[in-house]
């Protein structure tokens, strides 16, 4: 059984939406799936199960005693291939009740290990923070998608899931894996385009190459409480077949892949009064840009790795005008990569040019 939690601390970014779209999707391949919501808002319950008043279990009373609260007496069926273990509003009281208590965060790893054998995926969806809930769903889970929208405060929500994952190998051994999802994608808005190429430069090797873009029916659906797969054909429902294919092990379906929103993020752009320059390195030691503005000395003007992981960045405070530049790594002289435009200037080879 393959253990898949749904976790960002900020709310809003598509957890969710991703944790049942995700779920049916798979349960339409032939798979057998259970659905967790950790959340105490309920989100997850209500959209696979609209009358959520009738649930009379939840995963509140597993947690509370996971070595002997049947699984089969929480469990809710939702269609064949597919049960839930619901949550509510006293699920917000757990971290309180728990305070203190032995292996408080392994709670829901011990309770799945009691269905291993039922079912080909577990998804977890968690709630938008950090605290026992989110840690429980992190343990119990071996892999973590985290989705991200066009926003820099879900960017931000990458790091705290990736240091709660850090922090949860050193103290307790455990060990997962992650992979960034972009959520929420509108390719005519900058935001969008730039936040992705963000994600693609900082993650490169955990992102899924399918993208979820902004649709109404997925809000339709799951606010309706009806199946995306049942709701009606859309770009929504091709996207989250795509990230089923990816999930379980096959190439993306999508078509859709925005191949220019890297290039489109690292050129040199105009920012308040200056140009922003970026590289891309991650084995770079020192990245410095010089131009005809520093008279071809860069010594003062040395981009910043900004996120640690070879994006190298740098705010140039230049007047209205045309400059020539070009970039040193560590001791080679290049031209930008990501700037068409370049001219060759005596005794300083070819160059690029950029206009303020």
């Amino acid at each position: 059984m393959r253990r898949i939690a749904i976790a960002n601390q900020k709310g809003g970014c598509g957890k969710t939406t991703t944790a049942v779209c995700l779920a049916l999707c798979l349960k339409d391949m032939g798979n057998r799936v259970l659905v967790t919501d950790m959340d105490p808002q309920g989100s997850t319950t209500q959209s696979l199960y609209p009358n959520r008043e009738a649930i009379q279990h939840t995963v509140y009373e597993l947690l509370m005693d996971s070595d002997t609260v049947p699984v089969s007496s929480v469990l809710t069926n939702i269609d064949e291939g597919l049960d839930l273990l619901p949550a509510d509003v006293i699920l917000s009281t757990v971290e309180q009740l728990l305070s203190g208590r032995s292996e408080r965060e392994s709670r829901l790893r011990k309770v799945l290990s009691r269905v291993d054998e039922d079912y080909d995926y577990v998804i977890i969806d968690s709630p938008p923070n950090v605290g026992i809930l989110t840690f429980n769903a992190l343990m119990a889970a071996d892999e973590i998608i985290i989705p991200v929208d066009p926003s820099l405060f879900s960017l931000q929500g990458v790091g705290r899931v990736t240091d709660a994952l850090d922090l949860l190998e050193n103290i307790n051994g455990h060990t997962t894996t992650y992979k960034v999802l972009a959520t929420m994608y509108d390719s005519r808005t900058r935001i969008s385009r730039e936040l992705l190429a963000a994600l693609k430069s900082s993650y490169e090797q955990s992102c899924f190459k399918t993208i979820i873009r902004n649709n109404v029916t997925l809000k339709e659906s799951t606010g309706f409480g009806v199946p995306i797969t049942q709701y009606r054909g859309s770009r929504g429902l091709s996207d989250y077949k795509s990230l089923a294919n990816e999930v379980a092990g096959n190439d993306a379906t999508q078509k859709f892949i925005e191949t220019e929103a890297m290039e489109n993020f690292l050129a040199p752009r105009r920012i308040g009064g200056g140009i922003l320059f970026s590289y891309m390195d991650s084995e770079a030691d020192s990245i410095v840009v010089q131009g005809d503005f520093n008279s071809w000395n860069g010594g003062r003007d040395a981009l910043l790795d900004v996120d640690g992981r070879g994006l190298w960045q740098r705010v140039g405070s230049l007047r209205p005008g045309t400059y020539r530049y070009r970039f040193v790594v560590d001791e080679r002289t290049v031209v930008d990569p990501n700037n068409n435009f370049t001219e060759y200037v005596e005794e300083k080879g070819l160059v690029s040019v950029v206009e303020v």
